[in-house]
């Protein structure tokens, strides 16, 4: 029996755009329609485009963000990209809200005001490096082209510890995805990143078992 993945709808503009992406790495997700669904899924894909308040606001009023948060507690796998990714932190300065708090951190507006609008390349992180997971060898960067696209403003700041992330390779080292456990959040768009987010994805639901 194949594994439930849900994705969780909060007034993002991408969900098709995510559906296709695991649709052509050979998954087939079902967009959650309530909570309950949910509570029953293997897997929860937060989708990314929008400001945090508003999505945060519609995972509240519908329930998503208790279930989101019930999950986490039950250590199923949650992947969350771009806003995805940020809500899962808990002071988000976007809008002043709080997010669902399954990590410690913050998200705060990109120094100087700045949008990270773009191709970018992403390096693993040394404290990734030197954790010794699977022999220095990353979980999830597993392609020759390490190019993604961004589309953002605000950053995700936070001390936690982490099997593996990688941050921008300019000079202000934007964080481009992390794994915590159960948790993957990913900064970039897998959706536009073409091969390589196609091959990012793949690799993410491998190791997670799927």
């Amino acid at each position: 029996m194949s594994k439930s993945i849900v994705l969780i709808p909060h007034g993002a503009g991408n969900i098709s755009s995510i559906m296709d992406v695991f649709h052509q790495v050979g998954f087939f997700p079902q967009v959650a329609k309530s909570a309950t669904q949910i509570d029953s899924a293997d897997m929860a894909v937060i989708p990314g485009v929008g400001a945090s308040g508003s999505a945060m606001a519609q995972l509240r009023q519908s329930g998503f963000a208790d279930a989101l948060v019930r999950m986490n507690d039950r250590q199923r796998p949650i992947i969350g990209i771009c806003v995805g990714a940020q809500v899962m932190f808990g002071k988000l300065h976007e809008n002043e809200c709080t997010g669902l708090d399954l990590i410690p951190g913050e998200v705060a507006r990109i120094t100087g005001g700045e949008f990270n609008n773009g191709w970018s390349d992403i390096r693993l992180n040394v404290r990734s490096q030197e954790s010794g997971i699977r022999k220095n060898k990353s979980l999830l960067l597993k392609t020759a082209a390490k190019t993604f696209y961004f589309n953002h403003g605000y950053q995700i700041n936070t001390s936690a510890t982490m099997q593996e992330s990688a941050s921008t390779s300019d000079e202000r080292k934007l964080l481009a995805y992390f794994v915590r456990d159960n948790l993957c959040g990913i900064q970039f768009h897998p959706e536009k990143s073409q091969v390589a987010g196609l091959s990012f994805i793949a690799n993410t639901m491998k190791h997670y078992g799927f």
